[in-house]
């Protein structure tokens, strides 16, 4: 067994790739709430509570796409458990990264790339299944105690451990990466978040760590997921440059990094791959791929031509090309297959109504913009109705979901009526809508090479438009992007979340304190909803803690800080001769195993190389 996360990517709910949540985005049919479409019937089904039923409701005219129909959705080999008669353990990886990382450190997690780079180096204490279930990694732990009140954690390491450069790993490693963490001066605040909810972590001798929790939370155990870094490696430089960052030395540490994982790092060129090689000192099980290459493609089109050719071996998809263009392609039905299952994500419009801009303060505004997206519409037209209209921050199949709650219809009347109540009045003279002198003209900032995205946003304006609001798009780098959402620098923008393993993740989306410790980038402040996420930090009944956050999820959505547009299921594309895939509300990705797990056949290997 293996930690293959970084212990944050745990808690965190995960920004994603907006090319891929929005560009993969769907929903039910036009003016209907239907069930997130499913694999076909017969096909394997993801866990972690996600549904596996099969998509229901007429199809859309002039679609005429059903995966239960598709044979190349979900065959029997994707998910073939590991044989090791067939298996060859010499074969190279090429997964598909739709752009660089912000770090190669997991302290400064941020994104889905630096997930899965980052995932493929450290190894923890502790870990989680694809059912998001926690649990100890043997590979690591020899024992674990837990005191009578549940606040002191004794955990006894296996002798043995090393870093990739042959330096011991030990407890001192776990205490120094706490330490780290807590320090205000090093800028991490998605790994703090959780970790703070530990008093102390102390390394007793050189293999027994000792974790003080602050009170006993039924979050406990998410809280102490944290990763881990070599302290031989940080502890230099740390006096000249506490934020283990900015100084050249942490430059590059950090994109050079010694993790203790299956993998190791070999090299990062900008724009163009990621390599790391199958660690043969490693102390748990070993992946099945010799080498792992990510090639980074941040052009959608690009990135499944790339798939078709051989030259990656997997990729996320979009709608139109889950539905459409790979049922066309005879190269991607020669070659490829692909994924589909129930996933825990969320696409959205994100109004910043922390009083930097005029236009979206006032609630009335918000769900005016809500009522006046045909998101509907745009499932049909552009998401081939593949998942299933949004209602709020959490998926329909979570226990956190308020059962019978519906969207916000599509009314363009009653979006102009909210809008006449909060003083944005339409001009005679020009058409436009204006309040105290100022035109409602606003941006929409969204990351490159996300033609779908734009797609959206082009149907939106025009809606829009007609209720005389201007909407202007800009579009961004990644990585320039995240910066403005830290700095709440923007008017709106248009991003995705994918999910955390318990709901308490979202406190740093949308408690007030995470408006400067978090992401809670579009400054929403609701002192009602602060109190329900500390009662919710602190119940352990299970069905209490669910009614708790049913009702979060309900006052949220009655303020709409975002027009929550639609939860995508996985749809995902594979080489045909991968196996061992499999499915979780969080993806294909992102949980013990997943990649680790994957392996191919000695008769289909393609590349043996030195």
């Amino acid at each position: 067994m293996r930690a293959c996360l970084v212990g944050d990517l745990a808690r965190a709910a995960l920004p994603l790739v907006l090319s891929a949540i929005l560009g993969g985005c769907g929903g039910g049919d036009a003016g209907t709430t239907a069930s997130p479409g499913g694999p076909p019937a017969g096909g394997a089904t993801g866990g972690g509570g996600g549904s596996s039923e099969a998509p229901r409701g007429p199809l859309i005219a002039g679609v005429g796409y059903d995966p239960r129909n598709d044979p190349l959705v979900n065959p029997l080999t994707l998910q073939q458990v590991h044989d090791r008669a067939q298996a060859t353990e010499s074969e190279w990886f090429y997964a598909n990264l739709d752009g660089n990382p912000s770090s190669l450190n997991p302290i400064f997690f941020s994104s889905t790339y630096d997930n899965r780079a980052q995932g493929m180096m450290y190894d923890g204490l502790f870990t989680f299944d694809a059912k998001m279930t926690w649990k100890l990694n043997t590979s690591v732990v020899e024992s674990f105690e837990e005191s009578p009140d549940h606040k002191v954690w004794t955990v006894r390491m296996r002798p043995g451990l090393k870093w990739h450069d042959g330096h011991p790993f030990t407890a001192h490693d776990v205490a120094f990466s706490f330490q780290q963490i807590m320090d205000e001066r090093v800028p991490c605040p998605a790994v703090r978040d959780g970790t703070d909810q530990l008093e102390t972590v102390e390394a007793l001798d050189d293999r027994t760590v000792r974790m003080v929790h602050k009170e006993p939370l039924p979050t406990a155990k998410w809280n102490a997921l944290y990763p881990i870094i070599p302290k031989h490696i940080f502890e230099q430089g740390k006096a000249e440059d506490p934020t283990l960052k900015t100084s050249a030395y942490y430059a590059r540490v950090n994109r050079e990094p010694v993790g203790n994982g299956p993998y190791k790092f070999v090299e990062w060129k900008d724009n163009d791959k990621i390599v790391f090689e199958r660690w043969d000192a490693y102390h748990g099980t070993p992946g099945h791929f010799k080498r792992v290459v990510f090639r980074i493609i941040p052009d959608d089109n690009v990135s499944l031509m790339t798939l078709e050719k051989g030259e990656v071996d997997e990729v996320e998809l979009t709608s139109p090309q889950f539905a459409d263009a790979t049922v066309k392609s005879e190269e991607f039905k020669k070659r490829c297959i692909k994924a589909m299952a129930p996933q825990w994500s969320l696409s959205y419009f994100g109004w910043n109504i922390d009083g930097s801009n005029p236009f979206f303060s006032d609630p009335r505004v918000r769900r005016a913009m809500t009522h006046a997206c045909n998101i509907p519409g745009m499932i049909a037209k552009i998401a081939y109705n593949l998942p299933q209209q949004s209602a709020g921050m959490f998926h329909p199949d979570s226990w956190m979901f308020p059962k019978g709650l519906k969207p916000l219809p599509y009314d363009l009347a009653l979006a102009g009526r909210l809008l006449d109540e909060a003083g944005w009045h339409l001009s005679d003279e020009d058409g436009w809508r204006y309040k105290d002198g100022r035109r409602f003209s606003f941006t929409v900032v969204l990351s490159q090479g996300n033609t779908t995205a734009l797609e959206i946003c082009a149907v939106f304006q025009q809606d829009l438009k007609s209720l005389g609001v201007e909407m202007q798009t800009q579009v961004m780098e990644f990585a320039t992007l995240q910066e403005k959402w830290r700095k709440h620098e923007f008017q709106a923008m248009m991003a995705g979340w994918g999910t955390g393993t318990d709901p308490d993740t979202t406190w740093n989306i949308w408690h007030s304190e995470s408006y400067t410790k978090g992401r809670n980038y579009v400054g929403f402040k609701d002192p009602e909803v602060d109190a329900l996420y500390e009662r919710g930090r602190r119940e352990f009944d299970q069905e209490k803690r669910g009614a708790i956050y049913q009702e979060i999820h309900r006052r949220i959505y009655e303020k709409q800080p975002y027009t929550f547009l639609w939860h995508r299921p996985i749809l995902w594309g594979f080489n045909r001769r991968i196996r061992g895939v499999e499915f979780s509300p969080r993806g294909v990705w992102g949980f013990d195993p997943s990649i680790f797990a994957w392996w191919v056949s000695k008769s289909e290997q393609l590349y043996n190389l030195k």
